[in-house]
């Protein structure tokens, strides 16, 4: 999906594989899912007055910190240029269900707590502003290719998305379906992989769409080639949905436990 495809903060994308082959998309009710649903945490970060100085020590330091109980992934996403819905960043947390999200928040580490402290003034987190989403994952992320690449960097684009009136999920799944069967057929000539994420909160956006490639060097490469031979399979997102301008952010894997 052409144009649905950070740092002043983090992500932290919470899997909670449900699927009974992780090797094999399977068609549910919810649509073709390679993993999934997820539960998705977003919180909104601001820098402090030592950021410049201090945002690699800090997250470094995080990465060495024990790893909460559920725990499956994380990474750190910067806004990229100047026309962007957010002036802040977003920590994401990906955890095996809400109980494990919950329980680290209420129950942190003492390790936790003192780098919190140590980094306070690198980056402060909205904690109890935690934005939940429901997150899928359609389809093998390594379909074509590695997108994390070196120190876990990749780049990200993601479309606040409306649906048309009379249009529901349903047709949104359907749409998918067949999104897959353009990526089987026509390939890509770039590492990318998509997911889509809806809202457990009072939004007025139904649901977002994420595109990841391995660098925005490749997402335009990519994006040309849909801009050539999608028009139809663009044509029928458009039938469903209307989404916004894309905020795009360079992005980093901080940690990834496949097994959670």
């Amino acid at each position: 999906m052409n144009n649905t495809k950070y740092l002043l903060g983090a992500l932290l994308t919470l899997f909670i594989v449900s699927c009974s082959n992780e090797n094999e998309s399977v068609v549910s009710d919810t649509g073709p899912i390679y993993k999934g649903p997820y539960y998705n945490e977003f919180l909104a970060c601001n820098a402090g007055p030592a950021f410049q100085d201090g945002i690699q020590e800090m997250l470094s330091a995080w990465q060495e910190l024990p790893a909460a109980k559920g725990l499956g992934w994380a990474g750190v996403y910067a806004p990229k240029g100047d026309d962007h819905r957010f002036s802040n960043g977003w920590w994401e947390l990906e955890w095996d269900s809400k109980e494990s999200s919950d329980n680290a928040f209420n129950n942190p580490s003492p390790e936790f707590l003192a780098w919190s402290e140590k980094y306070s003034d690198v980056m402060t987190c909205d904690i109890e502003g935690r934005f939940p989403w429901t997150f899928y994952l359609p389809r093998d992320p390594g379909s074509f290719g590695e997108v994390m690449g070196e120190n876990g960097y990749f780049a990200s684009e993601f479309l606040a998305c409306n649906y048309k009136e009379g249009k529901s999920g349903e047709d949104l799944r359907a749409a998918v379906v067949q999104f897959n069967e353009y990526l089987d057929q026509n390939g890509s000539e770039v590492p990318y992989f998509y997911g889509v994420y809806f809202p457990q909160f009072d939004t007025d956006t139904d649901f977002l769409w994420g595109n990841w490639h391995a660098s925005f060097e490749t997402m335009e490469i990519g994006n040309k080639d849909w801009e050539e031979n999608g028009k139809a399979m663009q044509a029928k997102f458009d039938e469903i949905s209307t989404c916004i301008s894309p905020d795009y952010y360079d992005s980093r894997e901080l940690y990834n436990n496949p097994s959670t």
